[in-house]
């Protein structure tokens, strides 16, 4: 499962975690990431402008304490005059088409952050594939990142004495330097060989993530050829998935990243080492054809980051749902949970006295720049996707429940409402043909008076090669995990989490 989509489903253990661990930090010694002045540095210590700015941050409390009214008066004169910080993502200059050497490429304002050489249109002559970022400004006497611009991956070719020729630029495929957790900046430096290039990335806190993407120049463009990706708690890997695009196949292997289960690995590991600790499921996926390097990045669950122009030209509704147009939530303003070269989906609630707390399912296209609403749900609506013509979606199963309780030692017969399983439902991209492809109830049938709280339960899904996989999970017990087609039937259990 992707790591984006096991974040959520992790916070409860992720709060244990700290606590057990007094929420500590394990120190980084193996991994390493570049800094500006390629100098490397460990992705947990601090830069010098976070030292910088620590000293005036101290300063300013030091003249505080001297004075603390008249700090406060300042402290609040300067919040009324000072205009709201615009952290809002901005277009990236257009490269130059030509040059002749790679720091011609680079608009002013901006650095070369990396870059590697290889032959990719193998011509005899080395050709270069690099990453700019715009450079730092000073702002009140510190330096500071421009963060507002994404990162651009480029690549130049030969044109043996003419020099070379812009190949390709995107922002969609290197992370920027916000976008490594605690660590820092996330970025690690590109590898070459023959016509391939890979990118790396390592971040995260506790929970650790690394990833690592293979393009291969191939008949003037650049295709996906192979990933990888891993994440877990310190040297414990939860997750996971290799993809081998060219092959067509994808491997994934899960372990259980509740407590009790990670202290029962500790230990072994101790004993047998992480090398030959086994997963607690392994499985095969059918991949579907290969991306190019443009769409890879435009399905990346971070480009939604780097979009600058939300503007919507138009609002419709699918025939079922009723809502006004003052009530949506605009694309620009929302979480988008999924996106690709196509458009967007994303979920949106309502104030629950206006329209009775309907959650929202939206699409919004990049071509027509036109808002769709599509699904109304009173329960809510969890990892929207685009697959094969059709929307999939997830829903909580809700219904009555009868539950006895104590308090102050008296007995209570109390009714509530509350999720009892979940369902994968699919639809036609206009919201109709709505129907349910999978169910999962936490029990068979719900008792007339339960004695104790239903478990929390939720689905993830993977989509690929014309199969769903999906992950049930439920709290406190195994997670089982379901392959099937992707209109739900040929469905089989292939295993749980933990064993």
């Amino acid at each position: 499962m992707k790591r984006n989509a096991k974040i959520l489903s992790s916070i409860a253990i992720i709060l244990l975690l700290t606590g057990c661990r007094g929420g500590s930090i394990e120190s980084q010694t193996d991994q390493t990431a570049v800094s500006d002045t390629d100098e490397i540095t460990s992705g947990a210590e601090g830069t010098d402008g976070d030292t910088v700015k620590a000293e005036a941050e101290t300063d300013a409390a030091a003249a505080k304490s001297e004075n603390p009214a008249q700090s406060d008066e300042s402290a609040q004169q300067a919040d009324q005059d000072e205009p709201e910080a615009d952290d809002s993502p901005k277009e990236v200059p257009q490269l130059p088409e030509t040059g002749r050497r790679i720091e011609d490429f680079v608009p002013d304002g901006w650095e070369i952050l990396d870059s590697v050489e290889l032959d990719f249109n193998e011509d005899g002559v080395p050709d270069y594939v690099g990453v700019l970022q715009a450079g730092m400004i000073d702002e009140d006497g510190y330096q500071v990142y421009q963060l507002e611009y994404p990162r651009i991956l480029f690549a130049i070719a030969s044109e043996k004495n003419e020099g070379y020729r812009l190949d390709f630029q995107d922002v969609n495929v290197i992370r920027s330097r916000d976008e490594g957790g605690i660590y820092g900046d996330p970025y690690q430096p590109l590898t070459a060989e023959g016509t391939s290039f890979t990118t790396h990335t390592y971040g995260g806190s506790a929970w650790r993530w690394w990833e690592d993407y293979t393009y291969t120049y191939r008949e003037g463009n650049w295709w996906l050829a192979s990933s990888e990706e891993a994440y877990g708690y310190g040297d414990y890997i939860t997750d996971y998935e290799k993809n081998d695009w060219e092959d067509g196949v994808g491997i994934r292997k899960e372990r259980s990243s509740d407590w009790g289960p990670m202290e029962e690995n500790w230990d072994l590991a101790e004993t047998v080492g992480w090398d030959s600790l086994g997963y607690d499921l392994e499985y095969e996926v059918p991949l579907d054809a290969q991306m190019t390097l443009e769409q890879a990045g435009k399905r990346w669950w971070l480009a939604r980051d780097r979009v600058t122009d939300w503007e919507v030209k138009g609002m419709v509704f699918a025939a079922d749902v009723e809502l006004s147009e003052d009530l949506v939530e605009l694309p620009g303003d929302a979480y988008i949970e999924y996106c690709d070269e196509n458009g967007v989906l994303y979920t949106f609630g309502v104030d629950s006295d206006a329209d009775g707390g309907i959650r929202y399912l939206a699409m919004y296209g990049w071509q027509d720049k036109v808002l769709s609403v599509l699904a109304g749900e009173e329960s809510a609506i969890g990892y929207p996707k685009f697959y094969d013509g059709k929307i999939y979606y997830t829903t909580e199963i809700v219904e009555n429940v009868t539950y006895r309780k104590v308090e102050d030692g008296k007995e209570e017969i109390t009714k509530e409402t509350d999720a009892v399983g979940v369902r994968l439902n699919r639809m036609e991209p206009d919201g109709t043909g709505k129907e349910v492809i999978f169910e999962y109830r936490c029990l068979e049938t719900v008792p007339e008076i339960m004695e104790n709280s239903l478990p929390y339960v939720s689905m993830l899904y993977e989509i690929n090669g014309g199969e769903i996989v999906a992950e049930v999970y439920v709290g406190g017990e195994p997670h089982p995990f379901y392959r099937m087609k992707t209109d739900g039937s040929g469905r089989e259990r292939i295993g749980q989490v933990p064993k």
